[in-house]
This record gives structure tokens, sequence and C-alpha cells, in this order.
């Protein structure tokens, strides 16, 4: 772990690092809120839509877009079909970074220069898995280490993939 954060630190600046920081204490204040909406859900209330039955799905998979920083959970089919829409943090529409002014001041780097982009996709980079690693906790809390079925938490155009079950990241197919 030692090694990761200088490696960061190597390619971060205060800026982002204490940014990240910030983010982090807010996903704090708002565990509680989450570890509620993630038991609504495991508690079978999966929003799923009116044609379809629990007997349809195939698995589970929360869904985190990077674009504000929200978090959707979806009932699946064996052929990765929506069956359904829940919502998480419901108070925070647009993603908690963007409703909390959250987000990096962009007016910070200079998009022509590359070691500024490779800083910034850095930042992001490190957000996402930062708020993996929060909601995965929040998952453990909400009970969710204990489900038999398939959950998972994927990021938004990624072949990223965090498997709830078993508590590793894998490879989206």
């Amino acid at each position: 772990m030692l090694f990761r954060s200088l490696r960061i630190a190597k390619k971060m600046t205060e800026i982002e690092i204490n940014q990240l920081n910030k983010i982090s204490l807010f996903l704090d204040s708002i565990s509680n809120r989450m570890i509620e909406d993630i038991k609504v859900i495991i508690n079978e209330d999966y929003g799923l839509h009116e044609k379809y039955s629990k007997g349809d799905i195939e698995f589970y998979e929360f869904e985190l877009f990077e674009d504000g920083y929200r978090i959707n959970f979806y009932p699946m089919d064996s052929e990765h079909n929506q069956l359904g829409l829940k919502k998480t943090l419901p108070e925070y529409p647009n993603g908690f970074l963007r409703d909390e002014d959250l987000d990096i001041d962009e007016n910070y780097y200079d998009f022509d220069n590359e070691p500024d982009m490779d800083r910034m996709d850095e930042f992001y980079i490190e957000l996402s898995k930062k708020v993996v690693d929060w909601f995965n906790i929040c998952w453990k809390e909400a009970g969710g280490l204990n489900l038999k079925n398939k959950y998972s938490i994927s990021i938004h155009d990624t072949d990223k993939l965090f498997d709830l079950t078993n508590q590793k990241w894998i490879k989206y197919e």
C-alpha cells in the first residue's frame, strides 16, 4: 500500500491529493445513506419493470457513472438486459461529485500539456477506485457478503468490473 501511495504522489500534485482526501471525507459522511440504499435493494426492492418478475433475474449489477459519480442498480437477465432500475443516493441526481461541487477545478490544467493531462487522468482513475472501494465497504456493512446471488459493480463504458460476491476485480465480458 505504501508503494502505491508513493507512486500516486509522484504523478499527482498536492492539489489533486487534497481533493481526493476531501472527496473521501464526503464519502465517509454519506456511507450510512449508501448502506441503507443497499439494504433496500438486497431486501428485494430491485426496481423491476412491470413485465418482469424475480424469476427473470440472472444477476445484479451496480454501475458507477463517472460523469458526476452516481451509482445505479440493475437486475439483469442472462443476456445482460436490464430488467429494471433502482437509483442509489437519489438526493444527488447528477452524482455526488457534481451536486456537491467536489470535482477538481479544470482551470488548473493546461489541456495542451501532456503531463497535466496524465495527472488529471490519474486523478480520475484513483477517484473511481476510491469510490468502488468505498462502495464495497458499504456493501459489506449492509450484509452483502451473506448473499448467494451474483452481484457486481462496474464502471460505465469500461471493461472494469468488481465482483462483489467474490471480492475481486474481473474482466467484463
